[in-house]
């Protein structure tokens, strides 16, 4: 079905998208248990779930209510460019305030909106796992700085209590909500204020003819995806004219060579 209009509203105007429990409670469960042995006990795992994006939450790479919204934003040819999971206590930080600003002209992280569609070069997808409230820590925004002018001035980059800018802003939604934003959006992930812990999955989306994070993913991980899901992290291009007619990197033609081409580039 794709964004609704005002879901384009919504993302064109901040920057950010919450699209609220798309996974259910049978979802969310293994990918959380997964999680929490990943961090702190791995070895109770197969060696294939031992990291993202392998196991339960294998499903995040393509989930449909997450590509409908990634085809809006980025375009029909997307692959995944890097994912991690977080699993936060009390007190610990994800990451001061960056983004924003003039760097939006990046091809990368460049956002623009022409003649109805809207070009993110990145979006992340933050799978949150447990409920969130705006008092517990989750991820900060600063609304509209993914289309600002002018560099983020410092008296808008704080995270320290009463020096805060007015325009910082976050979310709340329950437990298996997705939240997009444009990677050139000023974000961070300032103290978890909570007892629970915060725990949430981190999915970098680009155009199939870009690369950015380079691809860290071990073997045996990409070994135990599907071949549709491997298909998410192939080579970044779109066309191959040294073939007539041209090859096209396609999710299909990826499927139907007999031997996997995804590259790890610790093995290269």
């Amino acid at each position: 079905m794709g964004m609704t209009e005002e879901e384009k509203f919504r993302f064109d105007l901040t920057g950010f998208l919450v699209r609220p429990a798309i996974l259910t409670a049978d979802e969310i469960a293994p990918i959380v248990d997964q999680i929490d042995r990943i961090k702190h006990d791995p070895e109770s795992l197969p060696v294939e779930e031992r990291a993202v994006p392998g196991g339960a939450m294998s499903l995040l790479i393509d989930h449909p209510k997450v590509t409908e919204v990634l085809h809006d934003l980025i375009g029909p040819d997307v692959r995944m460019e890097g994912t991690f999971c977080v699993w936060r206590s009390k007190g610990e930080v994800h990451g001061g305030l960056h983004g924003g600003g003039p760097g939006q002209i990046d091809p990368i992280f460049g956002y623009r909106c022409a003649n109805g569609r809207i070009h993110a070069g990145m979006v992340r997808v933050i799978f949150e796992l447990t409920d969130v409230t705006k008092q517990d820590g989750a991820t900060h925004f600063i609304p509209g700085s993914h289309k600002a002018n002018f560099p983020m001035h410092a008296d808008h980059m704080s995270l320290e209590a009463g020096k805060r800018s007015e325009f910082l802003a976050t979310y709340e939604c329950p437990a298996g909500s997705a939240i997009f934003f444009t990677e050139n959006l000023c974000h961070a992930g300032p103290p978890w204020e909570r007892e629970t812990p915060r725990v949430a999955v981190l999915n970098a989306y680009s155009h199939l003819a870009t690369h950015w994070h380079r691809l860290t993913i071990a073997p045996e991980v990409m070994a135990g995806l599907s071949r549709q899901r491997q298909a998410w992290f192939r080579e970044p291009w779109i066309a191959d004219f040294r073939t007539s007619p041209a090859t096209h990197n396609t999710t299909d033609r990826f499927l139907q060579m007999e031997e996997p081409t995804v590259r790890l580039d610790h093995q290269s």
